[in-house]
């Protein structure tokens, strides 16, 4: 009793387990001659405690199995011992073992055999993936994201995966079960090194009651669970080299779009427009009036301190602009895990155990913002005690830290996301501040969020086929996003003899101040802050029990308690108007039971369940009218203060869920599932309250929205293919509504200006997934898989409410919007080539050409459409494509084992074929945009300029700009010219950011991965 009260206080602190991590074995144990069912045999897990014993039909089941491969035996009196090797049990799954157990008179007879892993899974009914860890190690990815997004159905967004058409919000991560959604937004962050993980299970329909809170996808990793007597471990180092990640010169580069007309001698003394540029050059870069006009408005401005010579004024230019950005420094990953019995006092703890892993990673940014990288480390601990042979106890810890930029400048943080993704943070510079962007470092406020987690899990076996699990769980999420140290004012920096200057562009500035070429150097920078915290307790607890052969029952109570504390402004100190807040301090919860039944028969099985979520704001919130005057400037400071409230209502939701595999033979199947899926709206839809400085309300939200709803089918097929493939095709349909938007309203004199949350957003998605796939194979293994989707949206009723009838007149003109985009579907392939392990010559216990291994990742997708209708043509939408997306990546390993030590050092080459792909961020504005689609030459337009242009394509870096010449006469030697333009694509204006047009070239990393 004093093991299991010392376990009981070292390992529950507020912490919850979402969902099963845990398989089970079943099977029927026979006699090999007779046929007959053998009552009393005893089947056990080698290893563990984990065994049952064969009822009067000959029928097992053992219970909470986690995932892994196992050796299990069964024994009885008169019998030979009887062994299966290589028993594969998965997440949530039943992996069948039937025993044919031979009469015997000689004890200690045994049999051995390996068991058969069957391909096609038959108790799954929805699109499921089983990822082990072997497989994981061999393919050129980093993070458990880069695996997920290898799935149909999956593809990679800004703030997460996002599952056959879903944003990030809607798809729930957990490790081990516990949730690591940030409930502030719903979105994951998905914290879990390679060097732990055992399994990940990617589901993108079909989730069973007991999921809550989620509507398109379920990520479960399962980590290590550490040997009772023995240590193992893995340090994996992956380094890529500094390197450009964009194709062409250096942005900072003095011939680069932002430096050009400032440095080129041709023009840099007397202006762009001095006849050395031909209008095609003038064009492409910013207008400027020469240092020698610069010089002579300092000379003549009245003010004697200020006065430059022409070559003064450039050394200052070069003095403003003195930031050097090119990447110096290596984008790198280190991942280590290791674990075993726990020092000294394990044995004395129910076997205690330990897996201890920590991830820490690099990645640096295209060009640098306040940062110059995106980092991240988090770090974790397992921690597993047996309290008796039918209780476990699992402790989970979990710190995290992201630190980067915020994408916002003048607006306030909702959802408290930073920068990450490289094109997302090149397309930064397409606007009229880009050379503030790129020179000042304060443009974006630099921003850390810190993450901790706590969880416990106890389960209990009451018998071999019933047992209960509580669970309890804690997140933190603190952000800080901030204001950089001040600018040092003092004027001791001396660029231009006897012209002394501070440090500017360096340092945070809140007042007006430009550049000697009117660049942003203060005022307009660093606004956005945020010092929110919000955390969540969540109680858990669930009872299974295999009720008979045919049916297993599982239900389960889940609480969730939220404590949002959000504090996001902008802040300047020279502008009003820059300055808003959105700040409030809540508690809501919620409460969701739920019952399901897994029903298996030998042609049919089935999950069927219901669940009951009730969602309570827990707030009381304002009455206010539409254009009530407390919306208005100089009122709304008072609301807290004047404004009558209520109590905001509660949500009931009812959601059934079904799912139902029908094996047609031992090598395929049919299934259906069909469900209600429900979440939380985001918690700034929900209680945002957004104000200016002087008090006008720009955003409110409403505590009482309705949950986000999908209603979810599927239908499925799955054949196995000559006992080596694996074919899957899925057909699903997802009808989204109550998903939230905001509402504007406006009175009569516009002194009542703000946006209202309301459920008023809809969407239909439809579409179907083909999965080829081997994993088995002693030289090749793979898969392949094709994603087609298309997806309706629209809003219900208005999106804007005018006071003014002229103006409500004018907008109810306008029919309803409804976007209908045309599909863009995708591809994906992996091929394995692997050399067995004892393959070739052997040298002194190592064979050079065993264990290599070449691992080929290639991607495809097809283009998007846009608009492009420069006549104004009424109707014309979606008229232009952009080119088709291409990449392939590699590892190439060898592993050598040298005693326990296994030793893989790899090759990572990203875009191996160097594919160049145009970016927006090339385009240095709209007009330049323009420019561009007006020179291509699509399949509608007519004469010279007909064509099969698609947006993405480029003239060569060696070949000169030279458009097509006019035709109307269809000259034969202007038309033969004009061949010659088409061919070498000289004709197209390309984009004047050249650094940007094209990102993300080649890169090679090189790594080292060790296991013991």
């Amino acid at each position: 009793m004093k093991r299991v009260f010392f376990l009981t206080i070292l390992f529950v602190f507020p912490a919850v387990v979402f969902a099963g991590v845990t398989g089970k074995i079943t099977g029927i144990v026979t006699d090999t001659e007779t046929g007959n069912a053998l009552p009393g045999a005893n089947v056990i897990i080698e290893g563990t405690t984990m065994g049952a014993a064969t009822n009067l039909e000959g029928y097992y089941v053992i219970l909470n199995v986690p995932p892994g491969t196992y050796r299990l035996k069964t024994s009885m009196m008169g019998y030979a011992t009887y062994t299966v090797t290589d028993v594969r049990v998965y997440i949530d799954l039943t992996t069948t073992v039937d025993f044919k157990m031979k009469p015997t008179v000689l004890p200690g007879e045994e049999v051995v055999v390996v068991a058969e892993r069957p391909i096609v899974q038959k108790d799954v009914s929805s699109s499921r993936m089983n990822i082990g860890s072997e497989t994981i190690k061999n393919m050129p990815v980093q993070i458990v994201e880069e695996v997920l997004t290898l799935q149909a159905g999956i593809e990679r967004g800004r703030e997460g995966i996002i599952v056959r058409g879903g944003s990030a919000n809607q798809t729930v991560f957990m490790v081990d079960g516990l949730l690591l959604n940030d409930e502030r937004s719903n979105i994951p962050y998905p914290a879990v090194g390679m060097s732990s993980v055992q399994e990940i299970q990617i589901q993108t329909g079909g989730f069973n009651a007991e999921y809550g809170n989620v509507r398109s996808g379920v990520v479960n990793v399962v980590t290590k669970e550490s040997s009772r007597n023995r240590y193992s471990g893995i340090v994996t180092v992956r380094y890529s080299p500094p390197a450009p990640k964009h194709f062409g010169p250096s942005v900072y580069d003095l011939y680069s779009f932002f430096n050009r007309p400032y440095m080129d001698p041709d023009v840099c003394w007397s202006g762009t427009d001095n006849g050395a540029w031909d209008g095609y050059t003038q064009r492409q870069y910013p207008h400027f009036e020469g240092w020698n006009a610069v010089s002579e408005h300092t000379l003549q401005d009245g003010d004697p301190t200020n006065d430059l010579t022409p070559e003064g004024a450039k050394h200052l230019y070069e003095w403003q602009h003195r930031r050097q950005g090119d990447i110096k420094k290596p984008d790198y990953n280190i991942d280590v895990g290791f674990g075993g019995p726990f020092p000294y006092i394990g044995k004395k703890l129910g076997a205690l155990r330990f897996y201890l892993s920590h991830f820490r990673g690099q990645d640096m940014f295209v060009f640098p913002l306040s940062k110059d990288a995106y980092t991240e480390n988090h770090t974790q601990l397992r921690l597993t005690a047996d309290l008796t042979s039918s209780m476990k106890l699992t402790f989970t810890g979990l710190y995290g830290e992201i630190h980067s930029v915020s994408p916002y400048d003048w607006q306030v943080t909702p959802t408290g996301r930073v920068l990450r993704i490289q094109e997302e943070i090149a397309d930064l510079l397409n606007s009229r501040n880009g050379n503030s962007i790129l020179y000042m470092p304060g443009y974006y406020s630099p921003s850390s969020i810190y993450r901790a987690m706590f969880g416990t899990n106890l389960t209990h076996m009451l018998d071999p086929k019933t047992f209960y699990e509580i669970s309890l769980q804690h997140n933190i999420n603190r952000y800080n996003t901030y204001k950089m140290a001040d600018r040092d004012t003092t004027k001791k920096y001396e660029p231009v003899p006897g012209y002394f200057v501070d440090e500017a562009p360096y340092g945070y500035w809140g007042y007006g101040e430009t550049g000697i070429d009117g660049m942003i150097m203060g005022g307009w920078m660093n606004l956005g802050r945020d010092k929110s915290i919000n955390s969540t307790t969540s109680f858990r607890s669930d009872l299974t029990s295999q009720i008979n052969v045919r049916n297993q029952v599982k239900t389960g109570i889940q609480i969730v308690y939220n404590d949002y504390n959000i504090n996001s402004s902008t802040e300047s100190p020279s502008m009003g108007t820059w300055t808003r807040n959105m700040v409030y301090s809540l508690f809501p919860f919620r409460i969701g039971a739920y019952i399901q039944d897994k029903l298996e028969y030998e042609g049919f099985i089935a999950n069927v369940g219901i669940r009951l979520d009730h969602s309570n704001p827990n707030t009381r919130w304002y009455q206010l009218e539409d254009y009530d005057k407390y919306f208005r400037a100089g009122y709304g400071n008072l609301i807290e203060i004047e404004v009558p409230t209520e109590k905001a209502k509660p949500t009931l939701s009812l959601s059934p869920r079904l799912g139902v595999s029908h094996p047609i033979t031992e090598n395929s199947k049919l299934y259906f599932n069909y469900g209600h899926f429900r979440s939380e709206p985001a918690s700034s839809y929900r209680f945002r309250l957004q104000r200016e400085s002087n008090g006008l309300v720009t955003y409110i939200g409403d505590p009482a929205l309705k949950p986000e709803k999908t209603v979810a089918y599927e239908l499925g097929f799955t054949q196995n293919l000559f006992d080596m493939l694996l074919l899957n095709i899925a057909a699903y349909y997802k009808d989204v509504t109550e998903q939230p938007g905001w509402i504007f309203y406006q009175n009569i004199n516009n002194s009542v200006q703000y946006y209202k949350s309301a459920n008023n957003n809809y969407e239909d998605i439809r579409g179907f997934e083909v999965t080829m796939s081997k994993h088995i194979g002693r030289w090749l293994t793979g898969f392949v898989n094709y994603t087609y989707d298309v997806g309706t949206s629209g809003y219900f009723g208005l999106t804007r409410y005018f006071e003014d009838p002229n103006k409500q007149r004018d907008y109810l003109k306008l029919h309803p919007y409804q976007e209908k985009p045309h599909p863009q579907p995708y591809a994906r392939a992996n091929i394995d080539f692997h050399t067995p392990g004892n393959f070739g010559p052997k040298w002194k216990d190592i064979y050079p050409v065993g264990s290599w291994n070449l691992s080929i990742l290639a991607d495809w997708r097809a283009g998007r459409y846009e608009t492009y209708n420069p006549n104004d043509i009424p109707g014309i939408v979606d008229d232009v494509q952009w080119k088709d997306w291409y990449n392939v990546d590699l590892r190439s390993s060898k592993t050598i084992q040298i005693g326990k030590y296994a030793f893989q050092f790899f090759l990572d080459i990203a875009n191996v074929l160097n594919i160049k792909y145009m970016s927006y961020a090339g385009f240095s504005d709209r007009y330049d945009y323009l420019d561009y689609m007006h020179s291509l030459n699509f399949p509608w337009e007519e004469g010279e300029e007909h064509g099969n242009d698609r947006i993405g394509d480029y003239r060569p870096d060696d070949v000169p700009y030279d458009p097509l010449e006019p035709n109307p006469q269809n000259d034969p030697e202007i038309k033969a010219r004009n061949d010659i333009r088409k061919k070498n694509k000289s004709y197209i204006d390309m984009p004047n950011i050249k650094s940007l047009t094209f990102l993300n070239p080649q890169d090679i990393a090189f790594g080292i991965r060790i296991n013991f």
